[in-house]
């Protein structure tokens, strides 16, 4: 039997079409850090996607250092109610859990956290659980944060960073999210830290993020937000 809409109960009856849309799609956004806390485009961007009733899932840096852990997954938490952002569930990832238990909170999470820290030791516990593949096929948010956000590319190059335990040049398969290689927390008045990213360059364009900037992929389309810098392989 058909079914007569009215106008306004067409554009309701659209609105919840496209919001189940969307909650189908894949959403990435690749952060450097908020130092002095969210900024609001980053609040606004988030806010299209999620509706404030979901689970939020925290994937560690080092799945043995649970007090460092524990106390940025509370920051962050912290942070995002001061903006109006609520979960209904919050569950961290590391040895806490069993490998079946993070597979399975991944796969119904609403939104997921790459946390930063140490980039190499993340990416060696997060291909250890087998989380990959569920990283890769689930639909919703991801986040990533300075080195959640390194290990999101596909094919990570990471620039040696000794201060940060990477004594080389380091090229490695990552997480297969997104075809985009950042160096966080850029600092252009480091010569040191400018040579080794240019030797990155060799193998893939950087892209060097200041605090408070983030990229915004969705589907096909790319999207920056606040100051970052393109380094490309000189001819």
């Amino acid at each position: 039997m058909a079914m007569a809409i009215s106008g306004q109960d067409l554009e309701v009856f659209i609105f919840f079409s496209n919001f189940g849309e969307e909650k189908k799609m894949k959403i990435f956004f690749l952060t450097s850090g908020f130092p002095n806390g969210f900024t609001d485009d980053f609040i606004q961007r988030l806010k299209k996607y999620y509706c404030n009733k979901g689970l939020f899932v925290f994937i560690a840096s080092d799945f043995a250092g649970y007090s460092k852990t524990d106390k940025y997954a509370d920051l962050f938490i912290s942070m995002f109610k001061e903006k109006g952002i609520v979960f209904d569930k919050v569950q961290v990832i590391d040895n806490r859990v069993s490998k079946d238990e993070a597979i399975h909170y991944l796969e119904r999470a609403d939104i997921v956290w790459i946390s930063g820290g140490d980039t190499l030791k993340q990416i060696s516990y997060i291909k250890e659980y087998g989380l990959i593949p569920s990283l890769q096929n689930r639909n919703g948010i991801t986040i990533g944060m300075s080195a959640g956000s390194i290990n999101m590319a596909k094919r990570v190059i990471l620039p040696k960073d000794i201060e940060d335990n990477i004594p080389e040049l380091s090229i490695f398969e990552g997480i297969g999210l997104v075809d985009i290689n950042i160096e966080p927390h850029l600092d252009t008045e480091s010569e040191k830290n400018m040579e080794d990213i240019y030797e990155a360059t060799e193998y893939a364009t950087i892209y060097g993020l200041f605090d408070n900037s983030f990229i915004e992929v969705v589907d096909d389309s790319t999207e920056f937000y606040g100051a970052y810098i393109k380094y490309e392989k000189s001819i």
